[in-house]
């Protein structure tokens, strides 16, 4: 009996084979640019998200911090220069209250200009208070780089809040907003430096105060923003 010969089976040739990798290549690289676009899209949401976070805190500390302003007998409670707001305002520590002396201006931070809240430590003692405040003012005319300040354990500490171009102050005078350069304390009836001080009779500080941030091009957040407060024992809130 005679034997048929097996019947080979036909594979991929050479050229078949290069066909299907190519395709399997263009079908790759769309995948992973699809990918790479959505990943980008999520890291600028993100950086957005961030960004608008970042400037609400910062936006209700500052409200905060004007909120708690204590006039005291040895410094300023509000003081402009066009440069750096100082204040000081109550801050609880245990079941007395102490002061803190808080600063707000525009500094550069990583090689970028950002605004800035740099706060002291809790202080009790007239010239703890005054130290503080001397602190505030050499803090924010350093010239350098945030990131570089060697600020010790006794000296405050500072944070960042959100990229800035540039920011400015207007006070609320006549019942209409008047750019400020300087606010200066209008002196008398000044409360004296003491335990548990309360925000109350704010003789030294202004009826109202209008701050305005330029926020910079190119970032997730952008353009003007304002943000008004108001004097909580001024006429303009009865």
């Amino acid at each position: 009996m005679l034997l048929m010969p097996t019947q080979r089976s036909r594979g991929f040739t050479l050229i078949e084979m290069l066909v299907a990798l190519s395709l399997m290549a263009l079908l790759a690289l769309m995948s992973w640019r699809g990918l790479d676009a959505m990943l980008r899209v999520a890291q600028v949401t993100r950086a957005s998200d961030v960004g608008i976070g970042g400037l609400q805190v910062g936006l209700a500390q500052w409200a905060v911090d004007l909120d708690r302003v204590v006039e005291t007998p040895y410094v300023t409670a509000l003081d402009w220069d066009g440069r750096v707001l100082r204040m000081v305002r109550s801050s609880p520590v245990g079941s007395a209250e102490s002061l803190l002396v808080v600063a707000w201006t525009q500094r550069m931070v990583a090689g970028m200009q950002q605004w800035v809240r740099w706060q002291s430590v809790p202080v009790t003692q007239r010239s703890e208070l005054i130290k503080a405040w001397l602190q505030a003012a050499n803090w924010a005319q350093t010239g350098t780089d945030m990131a570089e300040d060697k600020i010790g354990a006794n000296d405050g500490s500072a944070v960042a809040v959100t990229p800035l171009s540039r920011w400015q102050l207007a006070y609320f005078a006549n019942g209409q907003w008047v750019p400020s350069n300087t606010l200066v304390g209008a002196g008398g009836g000044r409360r004296a430096l003491q335990a548990n001080a309360v925000v109350a009779n704010l003789s030294d500080t202004p009826e109202g105060l209008q701050l305005q941030l330029e926020l910079p091009s190119g970032g997730p957040l952008q353009g003007r923003l304002n943000s008004d407060w108001f004097n909580p024992s001024s006429d303009v809130m009865r």
